[in-house]
């Protein structure tokens, strides 16, 4: 079965299953690489370093996507693109990913947004083992297009001092920018810096819908506390969402969540309370704890109170942990049961990529929302608690797709606002939280 979406893809990868990949075609949005004797990209000739760069370059400029290693392809008779029939896993000591930073820092412009995936291949198959590597590419916001690689190449695979190449991806093809294509955006540019207002402030990214936030938080009545909120939103919107009030569709999924404990517990289930439609979408509440709306698109906004009733729970047991003190359990549970959600059931439901927002409002109001090391709420506490510093924390990535990597990403960047690493928490395992070691924890 062919993967759809990056989504898919890499949720294929991760449950092991690489076999279902295979028939799935290179396009905009994936490119599969052999693996050779030096790995996908030899980085010991001019010629590696320079495809590296292209490939990556060529996806910020379009919609992001995903450059898979290990998987072969070839373009079949009946076929208008190369498609994975092969699946080649490889070892690791293959690649250097440091060696690839290193060329993608130094040839391509401006610094790109790219991820480094490993995957492994069945333990139990007897025919093939190894890994596989996905790089995964950002797009380019449309205000800092275009990436190029400062370097061009000979027919004989030299670099070429003082030349520059723009590559788009072009359906399952890379193509360069043509010199006239580049001298019109080029005299374009110029001209919007000479009309007026053309230093105004670019306007806030699609992706970050403010609005959704702020509604939400109104109709949760958490205008005076901070609010913790998780955001999904497509990168490429497809209109109404089909299927959303169907039998089997997202209202009955909310009815009826698959969560890690029961609906007492820290996720987005709820005995008293049922999904309502609400403007094309839906809008599951459950004040004055949590609330989570879908856009008629498929957009997902969760929010959550950073007070005892939630993120807070159970802190005020322990001297100095009052209101303000957030359980890191808490927080790590509903952090992946809010991916579980999204990642695995709502993701799917629209082709192209995704953007996850993490957005903390108002922690560093007085008195400042703390976060520390360690086991909360096992006693004793380890470390002192580390307050927030800034009341609109707001960061985004592109989304995985699996729920324990995304979890991992949120926590990341929430942790950096109380000047923490996101390895003091001690549900995470590598670069993911674990859902068994969350699951040995009895609230």
């Amino acid at each position: 079965m062919a993967a759809d979406s990056p989504a898919h893809l890499i949720s294929q990868l991760t449950r092991q299953q690489p076999q279902e990949i295979l028939g799935t075609p290179e396009s905009e949005w994936v490119d599969f690489k052999s693996i050779g004797p030096k790995g996908p990209y030899d980085l010991s000739t001019e010629k590696g370093k320079f495809e590296l760069a292209k490939d990556v370059a060529a996806f910020a400029n379009a919609g992001g996507g995903l450059i898979v290693c290990g998987l072969k392809a070839k373009q079949r008779p009946t076929e208008l693109y190369e498609v994975a029939e092969k699946l080649t896993p490889f070892a690791k000591s293959l690649v250097n990913s440091t060696s690839y930073k290193d060329v993608i820092k130094e040839y391509v412009r401006p610094l790109l947004k790219v991820n480094y995936l490993w995957f492994d291949h069945p333990a139990d198959d007897p025919d093939a083992s190894g890994h596989y590597l996905v790089i995964e590419v950002a797009a380019l916001p449309e205000s800092d297009r275009w990436a190029l690689v400062t370097r061009g190449l000979t027919e004989d695979g030299r670099f070429v001092k003082g030349s520059w190449t723009v590559p788009i991806r072009n359906g399952d093809t890379t193509a360069n920018l043509s010199p006239d294509e580049a001298y019109r955006l080029l005299n374009d540019g110029l001209r919007v810096r000479r009309e007026p207002g053309a230093n105004a402030p670019a306007p806030a990214p699609p992706a970050d819908r403010a609005k959704t936030r702020a509604a939400l938080r109104a109709r949760l009545d958490m205008d005076d506390v901070p609010v913790l909120f998780f955001q999904s939103t497509p990168d490429h919107p497809k209109g109404l969402l089909a299927g959303m009030y169907a039998t089997g569709g997202l209202r009955d999924l909310l009815r009826n969540q698959d969560t890690l404990r029961d609906a007492h517990a820290f996720n987005f289930a709820s005995v008293y309370h049922r999904p309502e439609a609400h403007e094309g979408g839906l809008l599951l509440m459950n004040p004055p704890r949590q609330g989570l709306s879908v856009e008629s698109d498929g957009a997902v906004t969760a929010a959550l109170a950073a007070t005892a009733d939630m993120l807070g729970w159970a802190m005020d047991r322990y001297q100095g942990g009052a209101d303000s003190r957030i359980s890191v359990f808490v927080l790590t549970e509903i952090t992946l049961e809010y991916f579980r959600l999204v990642d695995e059931h709502v993701l799917p439901l629209v082709d192209g990529s995704w953007t996850h927002r993490i957005v903390a409002s108002d922690f560093a109001r007085p008195p400042a929302r703390t976060l520390a090391a360690g086991d909360d709420p096992t006693f004793p506490l380890r470390g002192a608690p580390q307050t927030a510093t800034s009341n609109a924390w707001n960061h985004s990535w592109h989304a995985l797709g699996d729920p324990e990597r995304d979890a991992y990403e949120a926590l990341r960047h929430l942790y950096a606002l109380f000047g923490l690493d996101v390895t003091d928490n001690p549900f995470t395992d590598g670069d993911r939280v674990s859902t068994t070691l969350l699951m040995t924890k009895q609230p």
